[in-house]
């Protein structure tokens, strides 16, 4: 019987090898099947979608008669020039268009990688004939970016107004609508521009100031409510419960996306359509944000603030 135990015992471990075998080789499989799709949504399928997002904004320094305005925002297209990536931004514009914009905001850094890589960039005039085709009923209005100013800004800009697009680098449009004005007012780049004149100031006024970098809400405290950027990209890979890990900001994750109040004054960052460095996104996907602004029915004031110049 002792015999007899014996070679039973190693007859069923003898059958258990190969159960043990499949299942860790199932396993690998699930894994391997696993990591290919996680790789694809971080560096393919996310990096290529486009999520058209709608918000509502009230404020209080907002002319009644501009209430319901519709602005599209696009921020931080990082333009190569393979023929998907035009194609890809040629749906950029047909889904602004869709929205029928009452006014369009650019945000800044046209202009793909910095380095280039591998990759090469679209040139300047080659996105400004995509972006030609944007509509809108008041106007496309621009500011520049860290990324177009190491590619010559001076270029990006010409390339854009020629199209029909107004850039604003330290300056102000003012824009009639319905009798009222509204006033934009755009920001130089803060990494390479690195100053701010007085240009642009326009005391007592309705007003929507447009930065490239969010660090600006920051460190300027502009008189004015609402402030829109880009830059972060959202910072393209995004965890569970954690958020953004790594953001180019000197303020860390704090101006990632979306948005934020001080004193009264608001802040909106949109994650931008496109990828730096590394075309990859997780839980982060590019937009396109319509943001619609209403006049807010609470007491109409706004919060005393003084301008700094740096």
């Amino acid at each position: 019987p002792s015999v007899f135990f014996c070679l039973n015992k190693e007859s069923s471990m003898l059958r258990a090898k190969p159960r043990t075998l499949k299942f860790l080789c199932a396993g690998a499989v699930c894994l391997l099947i696993a990591c290919v799709l996680f790789g694809f949504r971080i560096f393919r399928w996310e990096p290529e979608s486009i999520e058209v997002n709608h918000y509502d904004v009230l404020l209080k320094n907002w002319h009644g008669e501009h209430s319901g305005l519709r602005f599209v925002i696009v921020s931080d297209i990082h333009q190569l020039a393979l023929p998907e990536d035009i194609a890809r931004l040629k749906r950029i514009v047909r889904l602004v268009n869709d929205e029928n914009p009452d006014v369009i905001l650019l945000l800044g850094d046209f202009i793909g990688e910095r380095f280039n890589w591998k990759r090469k960039n679209a040139s300047p005039e080659a996105i400004a004939a995509v972006l030609k085709k944007l509509k809108s009923a008041y106007g496309v209005f621009a500011v520049l970016g860290n990324h177009d100013w190491w590619h010559g800004g001076g270029a990006v800009r010409k390339a854009l107004e020629d199209a029909g697009i107004k850039v604003l680098e330290n300056e102000s449009a003012e824009l009639l609508i319905d009798g009222k004005v509204l006033n934009l007012i755009g920001l130089p780049d803060r990494i390479t521009r690195n100053h701010v004149l007085n240009t642009g100031l326009l005391p007592d006024a309705a007003a929507i100031v447009l930065s490239h970098d969010p660090d600006y809400f920051e460190e300027l405290k502009l008189p004015y409510e609402f402030m829109l950027a880009g830059h972060t990209h959202g910072g393209q890979i995004q965890l569970p419960w954690i958020g953004a890990l790594i953001v180019p900001s000197k303020y860390g994750t704090k101006y990632a996306s979306g948005f934020f109040e001080d004193g009264g004054r608001k802040l909106f960052v949109t994650r931008g359509t496109g990828a730096s460095i590394i075309k990859a996104r997780f839980l982060c996907p590019p937009e396109i944000a319509v943001i619609t602004i209403r006049k807010d029915p609470a007491e109409n004031s706004r919060p005393p603030a003084v301008p700094t110049v740096l």
